[in-house]
């Protein structure tokens, strides 16, 4: 994964995947080590922003391991 690529949040235990399963978004940050938990971060633009709780979010900031690189 990296800056730029086209994601799809794929992971359908998170406590997250009734919002954000099966959105695409394109990976705007990175990290490959996180300073907490030592887990791979990204921060993802949304193609289309998610209804989440009243809001709609644009962005979201969520470990690399809830994603797939779509088409890949």
């Amino acid at each position: 994964m990296k800056v730029g690529d086209l994601v799809m949040f794929n992971d359908g235990t998170s406590l997250y995947a009734q919002w954000f399963y099966g959105q695409l978004g394109i990976v705007e940050s990175y990290t490959a080590v996180g300073k907490v938990d030592g887990e791979a971060h990204c921060r993802v633009r949304w193609l289309t922003p998610v209804a989440y709780y009243g809001k709609h979010a644009s962005y979201s900031d969520f470990a690399a391991a809830n994603f797939e690189v779509y088409g890949a």
